[in-house]
């Protein structure tokens, strides 16, 4: 039996949501539970799991829709009692003594602040980060759909008032060993960061403090800021702070794409600081000539944190698992042996360009949403997803804390028998989920319940054992479902690539 409710005009947090929607499915003869505002992506996920009926088809976007497929036995009074008892428990709707309801009023209340955080929809983040400069804050902005002209006007004015406007769209900084948006706890070191690239970021700092180098600042200036328009302005700002850090002894920049003019940028000002600098610029379509001395240039996140150790005078301390892998792969249960495609499902976008880069590397022809949305794929190319995407978190969570959307797609490439390797990231810390193994199993039983043992599973785990999560408490969950846990993403990427040049040989 399904039961189908449509609040009208009823806005909600998607994480309160998202705990709805776990707290319901927790209910005794509850089968499955999705509680989400009805914007379209959110009505494609309930299509998928066949409870977009009744009321819901006509809901629109600012419409809540609670959609639950119970057991035959369960009474729907009962559900629905029970349904509106827990609406009128909104947490948002809890009042605490420090909530201010405006930023005029919370600098009253923290006038010593220096900082301004904005993660709301992304109609309301501008004007809020206008409001935040003008007062002489700096700003991170984890919010998205913020327009392109909008973003050079805010960091216009944030570097003539001498501020950082960091994002839109940043989801990582550690600024004096603070996490902003989603973070690790990392040691402090003399490694100073500039980033357009959240997930990377998050790989980087976590690789050097696994080989025991530290992080003086690791500054997000977000996705676009090294593409055109835009071209690195923030970046070089944000490098003119680092040099000006006695702290920082080696600078690292990343970027998912960089233009010419960025690149150019950020050797020139690096060149006048003295200072030696890896640089990763991503998928640039044209990388400058450098010849600048001190620069080093890479094209994976693994290769940008061992130079970046090796220019702090320390030693590279991970090794690899190849061995392992090869061991591994001999002993898995692999039931298709003639698949020949790779499904690359990732929650962090930056991880997900590294692998796409690595495969393009090898001339092998493959679908990505990384350029805008993929409105289809054929069942026999590779495919790499970023589901942190817009067209996937517009009115609801990010993957890093919502596992739905991947395990959906997991099920889709189990059901495929053209599929031989899933490759996924893995990442903890603060802002993630606080069990993110357990969500990405549970997902892995059901999918091979109904489809059988299915394609091979390599991940990366990207945190520290300081993380709240606990990382090796996570590869162990992992490994017991038969993941393969590769030591960074380049890696998991380049065995899956290993799997797949292989299969093409015996063709």
């Amino acid at each position: 039996m399904k039961i189908i409710q449509v609040l009208k005009n009823e806005f909600r947090d998607s994480l309160f949501l998202l705990k709805m929607s776990n707290d319901i499915s927790n209910w005794e003869g509850v089968k499955q539970a999705v509680v989400v505002m009805a914007t379209q992506n959110n009505c494609k996920i309930l299509e998928q799991v066949g409870l977009m009926e009744g009321d819901a088809v006509e809901a629109a976007a600012d419409d809540l829709i609670i959609a639950i497929e119970v057991e035959p036995h369960v009474k729907e009074a009962e559900i629905l009692e029970r349904l509106k008892g827990r609406l009128n428990k909104d947490d948002n709707k809890k009042s605490w003594e420090s909530t201010t309801y405006t930023l005029e009023a919370a600098l009253e209340k923290k006038p010593e602040s220096n900082m301004v955080v904005i993660s709301t929809p992304g109609k309301y983040a501008a004007d809020m980060a206008r409001e935040s400069l003008e007062a002489g804050k700096h700003v991170f902005c984890f919010s998205q759909h913020v327009s392109v002209a909008d973003e050079i006007e805010l960091k216009k004015l944030a570097i003539s008032k001498n501020l950082l406007m960091m994002g839109p769209d940043c989801g990582t900084s550690i600024i004096d060993g603070y996490g902003l948006g989603f973070a690790n706890k990392v040691r402090k070191g003399c490694i100073g960061l500039i980033s357009a690239s959240g997930s990377g970021l998050q790989e980087v700092t976590t690789l050097i403090h696994k080989s025991g180098g530290g992080i003086a600042q690791a500054i997000g200036v977000g996705g676009r800021d090294l593409s055109s328009p835009m071209d690195g302005m923030m970046a070089e700002a944000a490098i003119s702070l680092l040099i000006k850090d006695p702290q920082v002894k080696v600078l690292v920049i990343l970027a998912k794409k960089a233009s010419a003019i960025a690149q150019k940028r950020i050797l020139q000002i690096v060149e006048k600081s003295k200072l030696p600098l890896v640089a990763d610029f991503g998928l640039a379509e044209e990388l400058v000539d450098n010849k600048k001395k001190g620069v080093v240039i890479v094209n994976n996140y693994e290769e940008c944190a061992r130079e970046a150790i090796k220019l702090a005078g320390l030693k590279w301390n991970i090794g690899t698992t190849h061995k392992e892998f090869i061991k591994w792969l001999g002993e898995t249960n692999i039931s298709n042996k003639k698949a020949k495609v790779v499904r690359g499902l990732y929650a962090g976008g930056s991880l997900c360009g590294e692998a796409v880069s690595i495969f393009q590397r090898s001339n092998l022809n493959l679908a990505s949403n990384l350029s805008g949305p993929l409105e289809s794929y054929l069942e026999s190319e590779h495919v790499f997803l970023d589901l942190g995407a817009e067209e996937y978190t517009e009115g609801r969570a990010h993957p890093f804390i919502d596992y739905r959307i991947r395990v959906l797609e997991l099920n889709k490439a189990f059901a495929n028998q053209n599929v031989a390797v899933v490759v996924m990231d893995v990442v903890i810390g603060w802002g993630s989920n606080e069990d993110p193994a357990s969500e990405l199993v549970k997902g892995i039983r059901i999918a091979r319940q109904k489809y059988g043992h299915g394609p091979i599973l390599i991940a990366s785990v990207v945190g520290t054992e300081d993380d709240f999560q606990q990382i090796e408490k996570q590869k162990t969950k992992l490994r017991e479902a038969d993941v393969f846990i590769a030591e960074s993403n380049a890696m998991a990427v380049t065995y899956a690539l290993e799997i797949i040049n292989q299969r093409r040989g015996e063709m």
